[in-house]
């Protein structure tokens, strides 16, 4: 039983699922107990889950519940058969289970959030997460040991106070990754951990810290390191990011990416779909020529209030920079007017940076910050322009 289970996990680490089930089926008929056949039945279940035979999958989770109805994987599993049938209630259900069967915190905390996501997934929810570096990627136990160049990115990650952010859609399972960049195998860790699959990318701008590339900052500018993002999630992942054509050119060539590999999108506003959620990507120049927010309406998003993934256009209280090559003063006036008309009161806006903030609203920055009514000398006097 050993050497087929061993070979079983072999066959699953290199991804032949239909060699893995044979060897965990041959295992499970030599069980001798309910502890082996439980945890056999548990693996046979991930596997047909992952090769999308559903019913089987709940059938192995079945028999790894009645042999171990105290483990908390087991029931984990069958919630798992759940969700991807489409049974969210009993999804939940069962993620509960999982949860108060769980002994390790950190393990309570991934079954709870579980629970959370497949209770959204039975009322349509979208799938939304804002990934701090420091806490959720670029953490100091995520780098090999004695990498110095990894160890000075993560630092550089949190000293420049980015938000990544995942967005899908919950009943597909289908995210895609917004500004995904610094550390791409924590942020699809990450999405891993909600069960969620990687499947493109969305670039609000082409500034290295938010697409990755060679760096401009010191020391990386004079040791040539470049910061992973745009070209592993291409390379490593086969992504298509989604970029607007006032900066594809050069997130292209900064990145070493080919054209193919990217969605390039023109004009004022137009539509990214992740499985049967719909995304308007709105053009707001500025920060950079192609800057763009990344906006979810109250049809799809939680609570009917929409969200809107501002990039470097908004900030609360502030907007990006304008002193850097490319950026436009007058741009940047004429863009948050723009947010102020087609972006309503109630929307949380999530921003690029943790400047000031995890989030604000439009109403806010109307009253407060820089989508409040002034015009264009009032603007230009702000930015010491006589």
């Amino acid at each position: 039983m050993d050497d087929f289970k061993r070979l079983a996990a072999n066959a699953l680490a290199s991804g032949d699922l239909s060699r893995a089930r044979e060897l965990y089926e041959r295992a499970l008929a030599l069980a001798s107990d309910d502890d082996a056949r439980g945890t056999l039945a548990s693996n046979l279940s991930h596997v047909c889950l992952r090769a999308r035979a559903v019913d089987d999958a709940k059938a192995f989770a079945t028999i790894a519940a009645s042999a171990k109805p105290s483990w908390s994987k087991s029931h984990m599993r069958l919630a798992d058969c759940a969700f991807a049938s489409g049974a969210y209630d009993d999804a939940e259900r069962a993620y509960a289970r999982a949860r108060e069967l769980e002994r390790e915190d950190a393990a309570k905390a991934s079954y709870a959030r579980l629970e959370r996501l497949a209770n959204a997934a039975s009322h349509g929810g979208v799938y939304f997460r804002q990934l701090i570096p420091g806490e959720d990627i670029c953490v100091d136990a995520h780098a090999v040991k004695g990498d110095f160049v990894q160890t000075q990115i993560f630092a550089a990650a949190r000293s420049m106070k980015n938000f990544i952010y995942v967005v899908g859609d919950l009943r597909t399972r289908e995210a895609f990754v917004v500004d995904g960049c610094w550390d791409v195998k924590g942020i699809a860790a990450r999405i891993a951990e909600d069960k969620m699959t990687l499947a493109g990318a969305i670039a609000t701008h082409y500034h290295f810290d938010h697409t990755g590339g060679l760096a401009p900052i010191e020391p990386f500018r004079s040791m040539g390191v470049r910061v992973p993002g745009v070209k592993e999630l291409v390379d490593d992942f086969g992504l298509k990011c989604h970029v607007h054509a006032a900066d594809a050119a050069v997130i292209e060539r900064d990145n070493k990416v080919s054209r193919d590999a990217l969605v390039v999108h023109d004009g004022e506003s137009s539509e990214i779909v992740i499985g049967e959620v719909k995304l308007e990507f709105i053009h707001t120049p500025g920060h950079s020529p192609g800057s763009c927010l990344v906006v979810c309406r109250d049809e799809y998003a939680k609570d009917g209030r929409g969200w809107c993934i501002s990039g470097d256009t908004i900030f609360p209280g502030s907007c990006g920079r304008l002193d850097l090559k490319d950026s436009s003063r007058d741009a940047m006036f004429h863009s948050l007017s723009k947010c102020a008309r087609v972006l309503p009161d109630e929307m949380v806006i999530y921003p690029g940076h943790s400047y000031n903030g995890a989030s604000t609203t439009v109403a806010r920055e109307k009253a407060q910050g820089l989508l409040r009514p002034f015009t264009k000398p009032e603007w230009d006097a702000m930015h010491g322009v006589a």
